[in-house]
Order: structure tokens, then sequence, then C-alpha cells
């Protein structure tokens, strides 16, 4: 292996880097344009990440001033659902919110007092299916306005009670959240339990981490329980993300010269140790036959199934390279080796980026299993003997024709030169 046919094969590589990079930056832009006109108008026609705050609760003073209370008992139930929608080459997290909140109050003075009551909406604007509130079990029918909120009165005499209950469905996006009332700062006898069906279940940044998680059929049931909690922090859940075919295509794009340098190698050393002679230009076409897998994987991932977009890219550039290799270097060339590196390269590491969390570790076992079985069977080569002289098959060839022989000799006879006999 002669160091031209090593720069020209460099040059290659560099030529594919860039041609990769052109594909990746544009499925890129493709898919941020794309969710910064498209997420405006999914919120509209969905809703926004909905923010339930506690009802507040305050006693109407005879100075018309406001003194603050808490609830005895705080008894709340979400149940969330996903639903998930896609624009363009974006899943959006959407889901579906049925809460279910009962708050007792109760006057604990000598004289009775008049409670006001006040809970607003988790988003203003949105559709409330099954909305319904009540006091006591008797139903409140009055006007709403989801942007006011809703102010009812209770007077309760002294060490009544009245249990306020508010039930809705609606939709949001992202993720779901509970704020406690800032005008405490404190919760009594809290039990929220949220039932979220699916498994994948994480907080938000700065919420409050459950008391308890139980796995159930169709996914988990989270609860916060507590007596007497003092907190600041709110309650949040993330609903997970679904694989987007834009940001999940790009990052696999971006990450192809990896997998490209990988298979360099393996042909390379098929080069040294089964002397075939591979041409830079074979290198060329292998390279195309990797880019190809990516260019179909782009463009067939906003129309049709992501993971059947990966099936029948990986298929047609494995079939490409091989066949071509198979036949452009002929017999001698082991395509069994070829057909397992590219998978392995290619496919693998490429769908390792649909496993979430485990794509780092992936490449990295990769690596390692790729440079122990390198040094293995490159241990007892001479390198000087390798980079000093070609390969057996960039020898003279067979077919080529011998040089001519060289004229025989002249010996002097007499004086005159002749042909010696």
């Amino acid at each position: 292996m002669s160091l031209k046919r090593i720069v020209m094969v460099g040059v290659i590589f560099a030529i594919a880097c860039g041609a990769w990079w052109i594909l990746g930056t544009a499925t890129a832009v493709r898919s941020a344009s794309r969710f910064g006109k498209l997420g405006p108008q999914v919120e509209n026609l969905w809703g926004d990440p909905l923010v339930q705050k506690a009802p507040s609760v305050s006693v109407e003073t005879v100075r018309s001033a406001q003194r603050w209370m808490m609830p005895q008992k705080n008894d709340i139930t979400v149940r969330l659902e996903t639903d998930y929608r896609k624009k363009g080459l974006i899943w959006y997290p959407t889901y579906t919110c049925a809460f279910d909140g009962t708050y007792t109050i109760a006057n604990t003075e000598a004289i009775a007092q008049k409670i006001r009551i006040h809970f607003d909406f988790p988003a203003q604007g949105a559709t409330y299916d099954n909305f319904a509130i009540s006091v006591d079990g008797a139903s409140v029918l009055a006007p709403i306005d989801t942007a006011k909120g809703i102010d009812e009165t209770v007077e309760l005499g002294p060490g009544e009670s009245a249990e306020f209950r508010v039930t809705y469905r609606t939709r949001g996006i992202r993720d779901w959240r509970y704020k406690m009332d800032p005008n405490v700062g404190r919760v009594q006898n809290l039990n929220l339990v949220l039932q979220a069906g699916f498994d994948d279940i994480d907080y938000t940044g700065g919420s409050l981490s459950p008391m308890s998680i139980v796995k159930t059929d169709d996914g988990v049931d989270v609860a916060w329980i507590a007596s007497d909690l003092i907190t600041s922090e709110d309650i949040g859940v993330v609903i997970p993300e679904k694989l987007n075919p834009g940001p999940l295509t790009s990052r696999i794009t971006f990450f192809a010269p990896v997998c490209l340098l990988f298979f360099f190698m393996l042909v390379g050393t098929i080069n040294i140790i089964y002397g075939v002679n591979i041409h830079p230009m074979h290198y060329l076409f292998v390279a195309a036959g990797f880019f190809a897998f990516h260019l179909l994987l782009s463009y067939m991932a906003g129309l049709v199934n992501i993971h059947l977009s990966f099936i029948i890219a990986a298929t047609t550039s494995v079939v490409l390279v091989t066949t071509y290799l198979s036949a452009a270097l002929g017999g001698k060339f082991p395509w069994k080796v070829a057909i397992a590196g590219q998978l392995f390269f290619l496919v693998l590491f490429s769908y390792s980026f649909f496993l979430k969390g485990i794509t780092g570790l992936t490449v990295a076992i990769g690596s390692v299993v790729t440079l122990a079985i390198m040094m293995r069977v490159t241990a007892r080569l001479d390198w000087d003997d390798v980079f000093s002289r070609p390969t057996r098959s960039e020898r003279q060839r067979p077919d080529t024709p011998p040089a001519p022989p060289p004229p025989p000799p002249m010996a002097p006879e007499n004086g005159l030169q002749v042909p010696a006999v």
C-alpha cells in the first residue's frame, strides 16, 4: 500500500464527510424550521403545558381584608394519557388530562365566617370537557371565564366544614405541573395520586420528589402523600417524547464518518492480509454506498415509519456495497467479512441512536472490539515491508508481456566484431 493511495483514500474520506455534513445540516434545518412553524400551531390546536394551581382560600374580615387559610385535606387524582401528534418530521408529546380534586375547608373559629375560594384553570383559553364544580355534593352552575378562574363563597358556622370539588378533562403538551398555594406555603393532609398511562416517568426540574411509585398494567401510579408539608416546590411530570425522525436522522448522519472510518480500516486490512488490489476508486464507491443509507433514511423518515425506513435504507446500502465489492474485486475478496463489517459499523452503530442512553456505550464497546480484532490479525505484520512495497496484486500482472531479452554480446575475431556463438 503506497503513501499516494493512502492520501487519495484520505481525500475521499474528507469528501464523504463534507457530503454528510451538508445532508445532516439540511435535515436539522428542516426539522428546526418546521418545529418553529408547527409548534405554535400544535399548541393552538391541542393546548399549552398545563399548570394547575391549588385553590386559594381566604376569610373575609370586617375590614374587607383577606386572611389566608389552608384546606384541611387535599385529595387529588390526576390521570395522564399520551396522545402524540405528528407534524412534519416532529412528534409532539401531547396528552389528555383528567383532573379530580377535592378540598376540605373547615371553620376552626368560634364564630361563623364567610370563606372565599378561588380556583384557577391550568391553561387560559383551553377546552374543558366533563367540567363540574360542587360544594358538599351540590353542583354550582355559574358563568365561567377561564382567564379569571372561579370564585365561590361559602358560609360556615363554628366547627363546620365543606368539601369543594372540581373535575374536568382537558388536553396539554410536554409537561403537567401542580403548584402549591404561595399565599400559605404549607399543605395539610396532601394525597395527590398521578396515574400515568406510560412507563417512562420523569419529573420537571426543581420539582418535589414523589413518596411512592407503583407499577400498573398500563403505566405507573405516582403519589405525593404528606400530613403537613412546608415547601415552595411544585409537583411536575414530563411527558416522554417519542422518537422524532428529524433530530434522530440528523444525529445518525453526523455520526456517519465514524462508521465509514471503521469500515475503511476493515477494507484496508483486507487489502494487506488477503493481498487484494483495492483501488481508491473502490473506496469512493463504498463511501457512496454508505451515503445512500443516510440519504434514503433522511427523506423516507418523514413519510414512512422510522423503523421501516431504517430497515429499507440499511438493506439497500448493504446490498449496494457488498455486490459492488464482490463484482469489482473478484473471488479473492472476502465478501462475508464485508457484510459483517457493514452490519456492525453502519447498521448497529446507527441503530444505537434508537436506544436512549446507551448510544455512547454501544459505540465505545464496538470501538474496543474492533481495535482488539485489528490488533490480533495484524500483530505479526512487518509494517516497514507493508508500506515500502506494493501488495502481491499490485505487482506485475500475468497478462503483461515479458520484457524482450537483451542483445547477445559481441566477441572479437580477426579484428572484426562478430556475434559470439
